[in-house]
């Protein structure tokens, strides 16, 4: 540099190596512990709620989610701001519309007890951001809901399933509820549920398969996940 701050900082420079910190030159700075990795916090079979297992028969529940080879679905790839609302209750919804630096995943389930109950089905994930943008992300979560409040989606067979989101939100806490109302020869509206707790700059997320009763799995699973998270930080 040749202008006077450079010349005074070159000076200061010159005196602190010429110094008595020249004994240290050469001495490897002392670098910060590596985090634990992203997946080792995620639940596994040790972890589990007695009753659940690991899915491990889907690649999109055992990666980072991307599309099997057999996929024949091409998610749109609009941010959450602009994302159809129909790409709202798609199970890597959040990976598409609002990619992370990092992102690991795993399917769950619970096989039925009784003849009234159909079990399980879901999968965790866990997704890291830059600096700060955790919190953005969750909130752009909550407004995607609040313009999906009512809307439709056309089916395979081509007919239509009258739709609604509503989202409750508890600090950095966010649940997410999807009913569709089947067409005409449907018997009961299904539930979609997804669960999110920001942990710093990375999300955790249960969802849960639809469902056409009231279940408390997905309830059971999350505390589940959220103290398998906090272990690994530990």
């Amino acid at each position: 540099m040749t202008d006077g701050r450079g010349r005074v900082v070159a000076v200061v420079a010159a005196v602190l190596l010429l110094g008595g910190t020249a004994c240290t030159a050469g001495a490897p700075e002392k670098a910060d512990p590596a985090p634990p990795s992203l997946r080792a916090g995620l639940l596994t079979a040790d972890r589990l709620p007695q009753g659940y297992t690991l899915n491990t028969s889907e690649v999109e529940s055992t990666t980072t989610r991307a599309p099997s080879a057999t996929s024949t679905y091409v998610p749109n790839t609009d941010p959450l701001e602009s994302m159809p609302c129909s790409e709202l209750g798609i199970t890597s919804f959040l990976t598409t519309h609002a990619k992370p630096l990092e992102d690991v995943a795993v399917g769950l389930e619970r096989e039925p007890v009784g003849d009234d109950d159909f079990g399980w089905g879901g999968q965790e994930v866990l997704d890291r951001y830059p600096p700060g943008r955790a919190a953005a992300v969750l909130d752009a979560v909550s407004a995607a809901v609040g313009r999906c409040a009512e809307f439709s989606t056309v089916l395979f067979d081509g007919s239509v399933s009258q739709e609604s989101a509503t989202a409750t939100r508890d600090g950095d806490s966010l649940r997410v509820r999807i009913t569709s109302m089947p067409p005409p020869d449907g018997v009961h509206p299904w539930v979609d549920e997804t669960a999110f707790v920001r942990f710093g700059d990375v999300v955790l997320t249960v969802q849960q398969v639809g469902t056409d009763r009231p279940t408390d799995d997905l309830r059971t699973v999350l505390d589940a996940a959220v103290r398998a998270y906090r272990a690994r930080e530990d």
